[in-house]
């Protein structure tokens, strides 16, 4: 396609062309600057593991024996497995609806750290309030789910891994990919209404050239978009030489 050969079409459509950016155009503003913001904040937790009794200190302490010890994570080959369950569970389905009953932000993310005992916490909301209060929600979902997770089976509390607060949500910042991605959604739509209004434009003028032609030639010749437009003004000639 020659670049020369559009920007002279879209000239010759200016009446179609002229509009359609300055609404494109407005319309992108009023999206950058009006439309749907998104904010994220973030909070970090360590998994601590418990702090297990010496054999010294179950036998000078017979009340450490009669403790439940039963914490199903304690006995896996994998230390990190608790975190892992502990990530899922946190972005399971029921975690999102309660999220949307309690008028916070639905778009969250949850992922281990290095090491295999840090959880990731990033909250989104459309404000800054909002995102804050997404993010400690679902701090404290971290924490009931942990504790929920190892007491199955009635393990004490001497033998759970316990949530230790590493980076606590200070300040919700601008996610700025939002607003970018409202902007290019309107230029995209801005531009198929451009190219589309100017599709109609070239029809119409290839109509009125078929119409031209045949009404000079008496109605000899058919209207079509391609005669009116390629072959009308050869005919016309030959019918006036006749």
């Amino acid at each position: 396609m020659d670049p020369l050969a559009v920007v002279r079409t879209l000239w010759r459509f200016k009446a179609i062309v002229l509009p359609v950016v300055l609404l494109t155009a407005a319309a992108i503003v009023f999206v950058y600057q009006f439309g749907p913001r998104s904010y994220e904040s973030s909070v970090s937790y360590a998994l601590v593991n418990p702090q297990m009794p010496t054999s010294n200190e179950l036998e000078s302490s017979p009340e450490l024996r009669r403790l439940n010890d039963d914490n199903p994570y304690l006995r896996s080959a994998d230390p990190s497995l608790v975190t892992n369950v502990l990530v899922t569970r946190l972005r399971a389905a029921p975690v999102s609806n309660a999220l949307e009953d309690a008028g916070l932000g639905e778009e969250y993310t949850v992922t281990p750290g290095v090491g295999g005992f840090i959880v990731n916490i990033t909250g989104t909301g459309t404000s800054p309030q909002q995102s804050l209060d997404t993010t400690t929600t679902l701090g404290a979902m971290l924490e009931d789910e942990l504790l929920s997770i190892q007491t199955i089976n009635g393990a004490d509390s001497r033998y759970l891994f316990t949530s230790l607060l590493v980076a606590p949500p200070e300040e919700a910042t601008e996610h700025f990919s939002s607003r970018l991605r409202a902007v290019i959604v309107v230029a995209l739509g801005g531009a198929v209404l451009l190219f589309g209004g100017v599709s109609v434009g070239r029809g119409f003028e290839s109509a009125r050239a078929g119409n031209r032609v045949r009404k000079a030639t008496g109605g000899l010749y058919p209207a079509s978009a391609d005669e009116g437009a390629t072959g009308g003004a050869s005919e016309l000639k030959a019918v006036d030489r006749h």
